[in-house]
């Protein structure tokens, strides 16, 4: 990486806000700040980390554009490793973005997404995963989410690859150390099993096992609400996000399209979507919003059906039931209007399922159950037992990565075990090095990369 350009963005969302923040990054940082900022001090000695009040002019020093704080922060104590100003404006677009064109005018040029964070990367401030855990962090739909992208940022995840990494490579060189005195070894001996490659093996397999928990921290979990027309599946909806967010009606088929709403719940991010009622469609617009329920349905993480208690089980009712048999250990079945006297009990749904999901009684009016739902959803993924500062993968390209060193290493046990030349294990082990090595970039593809940092925003 070189610093022969310099790179400006606002590192704020867009909109009116009572702060906005520019951010430079590059070699033209000092210059930057002594050409376009008078501070307010006339004793300004641009120390690093230190914050300056004063005034932003334009270029040619005539205009006052805003008053802000500027703060100078010297590589390679920055978070790219380059020199870095960054200028605390009045959160106005207009001046935002006229104080970015005094930037570069000055010969500074726009930031692509990601682009600071991706010097962050080349010049050694951080690895590929904590850079990762940075997005993860901006996005983080709750705060466990939140936390497991802290725990990435904080290098996590980064020490766990690492060990790996000193494990295979110190099991590596006695497999190199053996090629050269293969000629010493006796027919029938052989170097067995390493035990670095057994405890790397454990590890990662332990890893990997984080995946489901740790992406359903971080992404959350699809809830689809279904049933045939008028059993209160909107009601359930609205009762849930605690808004009306879906239109609630007595006449059958009010629902068409999906309606989404997001819902927190012991630290996991639920989408909850009410869908159409599951009928024989009256028209092709109800048809198309039934199609849509079950491309739906085979999606999602949790169905829950929504059956009426008050009323008699129907032919509906039965053949929606059967119709998810396949998913049941998705399946939480909702006996709704509990405030109402029942016509049948729980026992009736037991014959359609071999295995029973849960059955909760509610009232989407009243409220009660309400509570059980929300924590049978939860429970259908264990989540309590992740520990973020153990290391846990939370993105696919890592879990990718894992699973091709876990190969590696196996038919490196092989073939040791077949008493194979050191040199067979030991291609094996290179390889896993390798894979592991893309995790925190230590050998990476630069398209890898490209496509990493293009969907970060721009300013980080």
């Amino acid at each position: 990486m070189t610093d022969s350009d310099t790179i400006a963005a606002i590192a704020t969302p867009p909109g009116q806000a009572g702060i906005g923040v520019i951010r430079i990054s590059g070699s033209l940082a000092p210059d930057v700040a002594r050409a376009l900022f008078r501070p307010s001090s006339p004793n300004c000695t641009w120390q690093s980390h230190h914050a300056y009040h004063g005034d932003i002019l334009t270029v040619d020093g005539q205009t006052v554009l805003d008053e802000a704080l500027a703060t100078l922060m010297r590589k390679p104590h920055s978070f790219t490793g380059e020199d870095v100003l960054e200028l605390s404006c009045h959160g106005n677009p207009l001046i935002l973005h006229t104080i970015l064109e005094q930037l570069t005018r000055l010969g500074c040029r726009l930031a692509g997404p990601g682009e600071f964070s991706r010097r962050a990367f080349l010049n050694g401030r951080m690895d590929l995963s904590q850079a990762e855990a940075l997005a993860s962090m901006i996005t983080a739909p709750s705060p466990r989410a939140f936390a497991l992208g802290l725990a990435q940022l904080k290098g996590a995840l980064g020490r766990t690859i690492q060990r790996l990494r000193t494990l295979l490579i110190d099991a590596l060189a006695i497999l190199d150390a053996s090629i050269d005195f293969t000629e010493d070894l006796e027919e029938n001996e052989s170097l067995g099993e390493l035990p670095q490659i057994n405890e790397a093996i454990d590890s990662i397999e332990a890893l990997l096992a984080t995946y489901e928990s740790g992406k359903i921290i971080t992404q959350g979990l699809s809830v689809v609400i279904t049933g045939k027309p008028n059993v209160g599946k909107s009601s359930l909806l609205n009762s849930l996000a605690g808004r009306k967010k879906a239109i609630v009606t007595d006449i059958p088929g009010t629902t068409r399209d999906l309606i989404e709403e997001t819902i927190t719940v012991g630290g996991i991010c639920l989408t909850l979507m009410d869908t159409a009622g599951i009928r024989t469609p009256q028209d092709i617009i109800e048809k198309e919003g039934i199609d849509l329920v079950w491309d739906r349905v085979e999606q999602a993480d949790v169905i829950v059906i929504v059956l009426d208690g008050s009323s008699p089980l129907t032919d509906e009712d039965i053949h929606l039931l059967g119709q998810h048999k396949t998913r049941h250990n998705h399946l939480i079945i909702a006996v709704n209007k509990s405030d109402l006297p029942q016509t049948w009990t729980a026992e009736r749904l037991c014959e359609f399922f071999s295995s029973s999901p849960p059955i909760l009684n509610i009232s989407a009016k009243d409220g009660s159950g309400l509570s059980d739902l929300k924590e049978a959803i939860v429970k259908m993924y264990r989540t309590s037992d992740l520990d973020g500062n153990d290391g846990v993968v939370i993105q696919l390209r890592h879990k990718v990565a894992l699973n091709r060193a876990l190969m590696n290493l196996k038919t490196a046990q092989a073939n040791l075990q077949a008493k194979l030349s050191p040199e067979f294990p030991a291609f094996e082990l290179r390889e896993a090095i390798a894979a592991l090595d893309e995790i925190t970039g230590l050998k990476i593809q630069e398209e890898i990369l490209d496509k990493i940092f293009s969907s970060f925003c721009i300013g980080k």
